[in-house]
């Protein structure tokens, strides 16, 4: 403490804190040396794999030789972007092949709107001219808001127009 004879003047609480800090000091290294041999005593046992393990490695497998329509890159940076990180490309590829499902599922069912309101619109003319008769394979569709907007409403995504255009 003070070599040079002077009195210091300790109050109780300052000793109690003083007190309890070295406390702490001494009683971590015990805490951090408890996990440590709590580890060594646990034994680990072995689940034997199910068949959903069995499927997801052979899906895994699967997703190794694919190359789906969204690239890899592409994905990984939407992703980085909505501030999720990962490298494992299994993951990657999974979300890249559950994109593309997504995707087709709104094309197809914007096909399906399209086919419906054009057949629906040629009923209802009463008449149908010879350029209408054509074999329905050979008929070209194009893809168009008012087909677009229901099919991405019966995937819960609402889709307005701009309320003017410039």
């Amino acid at each position: 403490m003070a070599s040079d004879g002077e009195d210091i003047n300790v109050t109780p609480t300052e000793s109690l804190a003083s007190a309890t800090d070295t406390e702490d000091e001494e009683t971590e290294p015990q805490l951090q040396s408890e996990p440590d041999s709590d580890a060594d005593d646990l034994e680990v046992e072995e689940v034997p794999p199910t068949a959903e393990d069995a499927d997801m490695d052979e899906l895994f497998r699967q997703l190794e030789d694919y190359t789906p329509t969204i690239p890899d890159a592409l994905t990984m940076h939407a992703l980085k972007t909505a501030g999720f990180s990962t490298v494992d490309p299994k993951i990657v590829r999974l979300i890249s092949v559950s994109a593309q499902k997504f995707i087709s599922d709104i094309a197809n069912d914007a096909l399906q709107h399209c086919k419906t309101r054009t057949t629906n619109i040629q009923h209802s003319s009463g008449h149908s001219s010879t350029k209408d008769k054509k074999n329905p394979k050979d008929r070209k569709y194009t893809l168009a808001m008012e087909d677009l907007v229901p099919a991405l409403a019966d995937h819960g995504i609402t889709m307005r127009k701009p309320q003017y255009f410039v």
